[in-house]
């Protein structure tokens, strides 16, 4: 069994620890005995509503690569029924935390690199709100994200490339 810990983004002073379980089965019901995995997530927390068990979350998997996806469902569903009080307000705005290229004007191939921080107690930053205007034209449906919703790294590539012709 694994363990591992969780915290609620708006009461960052409570964890509370999650094990997982996994075990391979042979599917005896396919000719070729296709290989399954079951996922066992818990936690010990009580339920927020009854003081009861939460009941563990169970998750069959054929295919191993929808398993991060799985688990997460599976911890947000449980998370749903622990109690996180007390919660602490969301007071600080997200911010910007760098920018590249670094000054105003920047050469027409250059890539934007803007990277946002929502620091806890936090919400975190909902990227629906966030829209970028280059040369007063709106570029936000050709935005790029990863990270998470507390530290996202924003890209914007020129659809259209500009070089010089070099002549030989």
């Amino acid at each position: 069994m694994a363990e591992f810990i969780v915290r609620n983004s708006m009461n960052p002073h409570k964890a509370v620890k999650f094990g997982i379980t996994y075990r391979q089965l042979v599917d005896k019901n396919k000719d070729d005995g296709e290989l399954m995995w079951v996922l066992e997530v818990a936690t010990d927390e009580p339920d927020a509503t009854t003081s009861g068990v939460i009941p563990p979350y169970f998750v069959t998997l054929v295919d191993l690569d929808d398993m991060d996806e799985e688990i997460e469902k599976a911890v947000v569903a449980i998370s749903e029924k622990i109690d996180w009080l007390p919660l602490h307000e969301d007071v600080r705005p997200p911010f910007v935390d760098s920018v590249y290229p670094d000054t105003y004007i920047a050469k027409i191939h250059s890539n934007v690199k803007i990277n946002i921080k929502d620091l806890h107690p936090s919400a975190g930053i909902d990227i629906n709100s966030i829209r970028m205007f280059i040369n007063d034209i709106e570029v936000t449906p050709d935005l790029l994200f990863t990270g998470d919703e507390f530290d996202y790294k924003v890209e914007w590539r020129p659809p259209t490339r500009v070089y010089a012709q070099i002549k030989y």
